[in-house]
């Protein structure tokens, strides 16, 4: 029988690996809960199900946390751009 933790919300923080971590974390958390899974009751499927939501949620925290990251095109960059770059291979 599993044992409910409380489900806690992953909150977004400033670094992408600390976000990253607790998305693993809570991860690891899911699959101990789903172990024995043909055995489980209708609760214990319930709360596999709401935790793999959860899941969900916080894997958008952390596709945030990167793109937020990441440092985008901006109109600058692209006028930057060489005139002989034919956008394929080398020019």
């Amino acid at each position: 029988m599993i044992t409910a933790k409380p489900i806690n919300m992953i909150t977004a923080k400033p670094l992408l690996s600390e976000n990253a971590k607790d998305f693993i974390d809570y991860a690891l958390d899911v699959i101990k809960t789903m172990d024995g899974a043909p055995e489980h009751t209708a609760a214990e499927q319930a709360l596999v199900n709401e935790k793999l939501a959860k899941l969900k949620e916080y894997i958008e925290v952390v596709s945030i946390s990167y793109n937020e990251t990441v440092p985008g095109a901006t109109e600058n960059s692209l006028a930057k751009t060489p005139e002989n770059f034919s956008g394929i291979g080398h020019s």
